[in-house]
């Protein structure tokens, strides 16, 4: 049977394990609650899209109706302005196709032999020094109240929305609009209206049309606001 003493002692060993283990939950609760109070979870929007050099590429058309007699450029490497990209062949005349701008030519969509219409597109050149831009795709179904200036974020990259369209488009039509057949993830026709986000760095060679996916952060909430059902 315990002496009194050894009694004493067990009783003095639970009480410290008792107020250390009370202290330990009290010290949680603590900052947890603040935590709670103090701490935003953020709300995002996940969007599909594209990379671009600043608003996307300058198109290179055909001036009339022809046949592609030859192709001079080769896609993806530096063109001047001015540069002869294609010579194309009228009923009366040999006309050479020129690029817009300095820059990259990301497309070049057509071959010797092929029949184009004029102002048919043939490929498009991204512009030199421009900064990298995001092209995200918002189903034209979902609310479009994104302010310019929202943070966005994804891919190893941050940056803000600059504008929202205010009118839907087709994937068809965008693509057009960049001068290739489609969209790259978007092999279906759908209606969408395009995010342009600036990205705050250089975009670098290639990187146009680039497919990528996005997080818009569309609002912050407390966790204790979300707890007790109060968030947005």
């Amino acid at each position: 049977m315990p002496r009194t003493g050894e009694l004493d002692d067990v009783v003095r060993l639970t009480t410290r394990r008792s107020w250390a283990l009370l202290t330990a939950v009290l010290l949680a609760l603590g900052v947890g609650g603040t935590w709670a109070v103090v701490a935003r979870i953020e709300s995002t929007v996940s969007l599909e899209g594209i990379l671009l050099a600043g608003r996307g590429p300058a198109l290179v058309t055909a001036p009339v109706t022809a046949t592609v007699a030859s192709v001079e450029a080769v896609p993806g490497r530096p063109v001047a302005a001015g540069q002869v990209l294609l010579t194309l062949r009228g009923e009366d005349e040999t006309i050479e196709v020129t690029s817009p701008v300095a820059g990259i030519l990301s497309t070049l969509t057509v071959r010797p032999g092929a029949s184009v219409k004029g102002g048919a597109t043939l490929g498009a050149v991204d512009r030199a020094e421009q900064r990298l831009s995001a092209l995200l795709l918002l189903d034209a179904g979902q609310p479009a109240a994104i302010p310019a200036g929202t943070p966005v974020r994804g891919a190893g990259l941050t940056g803000t929305v600059t504008q929202v369209e205010a009118y839907p488009l087709s994937t068809t039509d965008l693509a057009d609009r960049y001068g290739i057949p489609r969209l790259p993830g978007y092999p279906d026709e759908r209606l969408v209206r395009p995010v342009l986000v600036d990205l705050g760095v250089s975009a670098w060679p290639g990187a146009t049309l680039t497919p990528v996916r996005m997080d818009l952060i569309v609002g912050t909430d407390r966790p204790l606001d979300v707890l007790l059902g109060g968030g947005q």
